[in-house]
């Protein structure tokens, strides 16, 4: 599988009704490689303090090197809670956080916390890879994201791809706006995450809209 190419693109928006957009991605451009890749989305707490602060320490720590992902999530989740210590106006900012990473052997690694989310299109199969952490009944409640404790209850997933999958991230603004069904024909389709956003767009989504579009050629 060393041999495969990873061609991804990506999009985040800020959205007709959003103020400013709290949400971030990694990689924050658009652009192909050899394996190992890695990736993620974070949506930043909306109605919080410094949600945008919070999404941007997550993406920022991708760049770090990790031996597995959780380490990452863990340590992202530790300088949120630092940053807020140093600086009282953020006091309750968090993010969620759905970060993958692609080995050499094309086993794609999942680890999850909140409720952006991982799917894999693969043998005209679309599969939820996360499950999201909503308070029963209150959709826009989270029971955990990072920031928010000091430890946390990290999902985590692996599955083996082929060459064709298609892995898509992206946030509640995205997913909230369009089904299953659609985001299925879409990356059937071969769409990239700059149009798919604009598609999102198109609907007036309350929510900021970000997605990661991650292609196995």
């Amino acid at each position: 599988m060393d041999n495969f190419k990873v061609v991804w693109s990506v999009k985040s928006e800020c959205g007709p009704v959003r103020k400013k957009n709290e949400d971030a991605a990694y990689p924050n451009i658009s652009g192909s490689g050899m394996l190992p890749f890695k990736a993620g989305v974070f949506d930043g707490m909306g109605g919080h303090k410094k949600g945008e602060v919070a999404s941007d320490i997550a993406s920022s720590v991708m760049n770090e090197e990790f031996n597995d992902l959780v380490s990452y999530v863990q340590n992202a989740n530790k300088k949120i809670y630092e940053y807020q210590n140093n600086n009282s106006d953020s006091e309750g900012m968090g993010t969620t956080m759905t970060a993958v990473k692609i080995d050499l052997s094309g086993v794609l690694h999942v680890a999850h916390v909140g409720d952006s989310r991982c799917y894999v299109l693969s043998k005209r199969q679309l599969i939820k890879l996360t499950e999201d952490e909503n308070v029963p009944g209150f959709q826009n409640v989270l029971l955990q994201a990072l920031g928010t404790k000091e430890k946390l209850n990290i999902q985590t997933k692996d599955l083996q791809l082929n060459k064709g999958d298609v892995i898509l991230l992206c946030t509640d603004g995205l997913y909230n706006e369009i089904g299953e069904e659609y985001m299925k024909k879409k990356l059937q389709e071969g769409i990239s995450a700059d149009t798919l956003v604009s598609e999102v767009l198109l609907q007036e989504p309350k929510d900021n809209v970000t997605a990661v579009i991650i292609n196995i050629v």
